[in-house]
């Protein structure tokens, strides 16, 4: 697909719900981390698109009433309602860190240009977000609660909207910040001797072992996680997992100097 008539490349980063929040503490954020990630940022050349998770703004009450298997009973409709007032507060620290950083944020609810069924995108409008970029201004995005056609409501998660954007735009740089290193042959959390991977494709998507996930999450594994960085890295220069939690990893990515990442590459 062409780039939409774009001019300089985007740059597509994706702020980790793990990493700009405390996901095993309901709704806990952490300013000091995104506002470093925000100054790392300011040195994007070109367009600038951002995507955050939900984390324990999300995660924790949606696993816990069942938001992500959609609608079934109507104790379901003050969670939803509640989630989705949780996700707007991260929304707006977030667009505070940014602003406060000098990056003109413009806030885009999943809902404003996705149309959902079965917890999937039936179909998406770009405009939204072509519009804010051409006023050299810098729209954000990030998981939520949405209308769903089959089951009332589902999860749209920042990787869903990560993967729709990198089609739409096809950005040089496409970035996930996480709360380790990068991709792992074992689970670096329980496993001191894990080995990071430098290059993930496909095939070496089959030989990472599996660890139960300790922490709420009610957008799939690292695995299911893994499958749509390989579909995102299809449609952009360069897909890689950065250390969010380590300070200049971002910025030296977004620089293209090397960094320690894991880079994926297109299935």
């Amino acid at each position: 697909m062409d780039q939409l008539g774009r001019g300089e490349p985007m740059n597509l980063v994706k702020l980790g719900g793990s990493v700009i929040t405390d996901k095993a503490k309901l709704r806990t954020f952490r300013p000091g981390t995104c506002s470093r990630l925000a100054k790392e940022m300011r040195i994007s050349r070109g367009e600038l698109a951002i995507v955050h998770g939900a984390g324990s703004f999300g995660h924790v009450l949606a696993k816990k009433h069942r938001l992500h298997e959609g609608f079934f009973e109507k104790s379901q409709l003050e969670q939803v309602a509640v989630v989705h007032r949780d996700v707007r507060e991260l929304n707006l620290r977030v667009l505070e860190a940014l602003i406060d950083n000098r990056l003109n944020a413009v806030s885009v609810p999943p809902a404003a240009a996705g149309v959902f069924e079965k917890g999937a995108v039936k179909s998406f409008r770009a405009g939204p977000f072509k519009d804010i970029l051409d006023l050299g201004l810098v729209p954000v995005t990030f998981g939520d609660v949405v209308p769903d056609l089959a089951l009332g409501f589902s999860i749209c998660s920042g990787d869903l909207m990560m993967l729709e954007l990198a089609k739409s735009f096809e950005p040089k740089l496409a970035i996930f910040c996480a709360d380790v290193d990068g991709v792992f042959d074992n689970d670096p959390k329980v496993d001191k001797n894990a080995r990071l991977l430098k290059v993930v494709d496909h095939e070496t998507l089959g030989k990472i072992r599996r660890s139960k996930v300790l922490t709420a999450d009610v957008t799939g594994s690292i695995f299911g996680k893994l499958e749509r960085m390989l579909a995102i890295a299809e449609h952009c220069e360069k897909c890689i997992i950065v250390n969010g939690n380590k300070p200049g990893r971002l910025e030296k990515a977004l620089r293209g100097k090397p960094v320690v990442s894991t880079t994926v590459l297109p299935r």
